[in-house]
């Protein structure tokens, strides 16, 4: 990372913290704990849902043996796969999230890292069949339970009613995790949602 990109990103935090830290944080902190969990958990593969311009795969891509990113919008996957040309371990796939989770899952090599956030969340954002594919996207992940893994999901003021998109209920997401994986812990932090292994 560059010297300007470190202070940018200082700043930008800097800047949030001084504001009461609202919702959203700076993308500066969603990489902080996406690094902190992949550490924590010892995880080595990173699928990310909703690629939108490839910067989660940039700030990522050596903190991982392997990433894949899903991106449903066609201009944006096109991009991101020039983007990364360059990157062997970078997959981008295209595809509704909610779909295309249904046969990466079961090729995964490795603990793995989900960060979800293949949200529609209006401007540039694509919308598949529903707002989000949050659900279809646990089903499939839960699917493999003897994958070890990890689960962030992204703007968790949306499962709050603070959007006008339709999102399910935060405590619809929280019955149904406990449901198939009872032995995970299901948290709130910085505007994500953290399902996670119990200790």
């Amino acid at each position: 990372m560059s010297l300007l990109r470190r202070f940018k990103d200082w700043n930008e935090i800097r800047c949030w913290e001084s504001k009461g830290r609202p919702s959203p944080p700076p993308h500066a902190i969603k990489q902080q704990v996406l690094r902190e969990f992949a550490q924590r958990y010892g995880l080595e593969v990173l699928v990310e849902t909703g690629t939108f311009k490839g910067d989660m795969m940039e700030a990522m891509k050596k903190d991982f043996r392997q990433l894949y990113s899903i991106e449903l919008a066609p201009h944006f996957h096109e991009r991101a796969v020039q983007r990364f040309v360059s990157d062997p371990n970078i997959t981008i796939l295209k595809g509704d999230s909610g779909k295309v989770l249904e046969t990466l899952v079961p090729k995964l090599e490795g603990p793995t890292l989900f960060w979800l956030d293949g949200h529609y969340s209006k401007g540039d954002t694509a919308r598949g069949d529903e707002d989000t594919p949050i659900m279809h996207e646990l089903a499939h992940i839960f699917a493999r339970p003897e994958l070890k893994s990890v689960i962030l999901i992204d703007d968790a003021r949306c499962f709050m009613g603070q959007t006008e998109q339709v999102y399910p209920s935060l405590e619809s997401v929280r019955e149904f995790v406990a449901k198939h994986r009872p032995d995970f812990t299901f948290d709130i932090d910085t505007d994500s949602i953290r399902i996670a292994p119990k200790s």
